[in-house]
């Protein structure tokens, strides 16, 4: 592991403080893209800190130390950025915290103008696991990570101030970590009450036995009620909102099902409506009804595999 006192600076000594149960390098997380002291930095590095703490305190080694924390966007599919537009900015939102040791991904909600709270997912990966990492962009940056087994992630909309900041860190913990890969190769999953690390789709904690949202129920919330599936992740906005749009859906192929069956009387017009037209529209309503259901289960599903804790 990197020493928490690696130098990240030229012109600036390594200085090492503890706030409260977490171990910080001042002269990296409360400066500037140079090094240079900025309240304004402090501030909003004390504010991630409140927000953090506990769980930095369980997670973290004793010698290790956090160096830095930057807002970002989790890597994006096509398919979620297609289907999903601006919301996948609002629900992909991820702190990245920088440690001397690894980089640790948390998956966050946003509170407020710019607040944020953590929604209790966890995820890591050692220096020593990324085999290539860069900072690029001009308007919007992104962080580019190739990992030891070849997968590839992207995050995006990291501010200019930020991505300053993690070039600097690549630059100096990159090249001292490169003997030190582990056996995962790759970000891995953490419980967030005990911080054991997680096997893929094995939703209990091994350690504590904390449950965690599975994707058998998530299947069927999204069947079955309006609005399930997100409201089952935890997205309670967003499960009114879809909720209400599968509501009129399923009124609509009700409607058309009993014109079919003569139950309620055709929609008065110029042209008859027959009983196979009215099944046509109710077969054309469900097959929407459907695509729209499996969209919503794609989505969520990649909530459930980073583990949202069933409380």
């Amino acid at each position: 592991m990197p020493s928490a006192d690696l130098a990240v600076y030229p012109d600036q000594f390594p200085r090492t403080a503890i706030r409260g149960p977490v171990r910080v390098r001042e002269d990296v997380l409360f400066t500037g893209p140079k090094g240079e002291d900025k309240s304004a930095a402090r501030n909003r590095a004390e504010q991630a800190l409140d927000n953090l703490q506990d769980i930095l305190g369980k997670l973290l080694e004793p010698q290790e130390a956090v160096l830095y924390i930057a807002r970002a966007v989790a890597p994006l599919s096509f398919f979620e950025q297609f289907t999903l537009g601006w919301q996948a900015y609002h629900m992909y939102g991820t702190v990245l915290v920088f440690t001397n040791r690894r980089i640790i991904r948390f998956g966050v909600k946003g509170k407020g103008m710019r607040g944020w709270v953590w929604r209790g997912t966890l995820h890591s990966v050692l220096w020593g696991d990324i085999a290539e990492a860069k900072c690029k962009g001009f308007l919007s940056r992104t962080l580019r990570s190739k990992y030891r087994n070849g997968r590839k992630e992207t995050y995006m909309r990291i501010n200019g101030t930020d991505a300053k900041k993690i070039r600097s860190l690549v630059a100096a913990l990159l090249p001292v970590a490169a003997t030190e890969a582990s056996a995962a190769q790759q970000m891995i999953s953490h419980c967030p009450e005990c911080v054991t690390p997680l096997a893929p789709r094995v939703y209990r904690c091994p350690q504590c036995q904390q449950d965690f949202k599975t994707e058998k129920a998530l299947l069927w919330r999204s069947i079955l009620i309006p609005g399930g599936g997100y409201y089952y992740v935890g997205w309670k906005g967003f499960a009114i909102l879809f909720g209400l749009v599968e509501l009129v859906l399923i009124f609509e192929i009700g409607s058309w099902v009993c014109i079919a069956l003569g139950i309620i009387p055709p929609p008065i017009g110029p042209n008859r409506t027959t009983a196979g037209d009215a099944m046509a529209v109710a077969g054309f309503l469900l097959a929407m009804f459907a695509l729209e259901t499996l969209v919503v289960f794609l989505h969520m599903r990649r909530f459930v595999r980073e583990f949202v804790p069933d409380r």
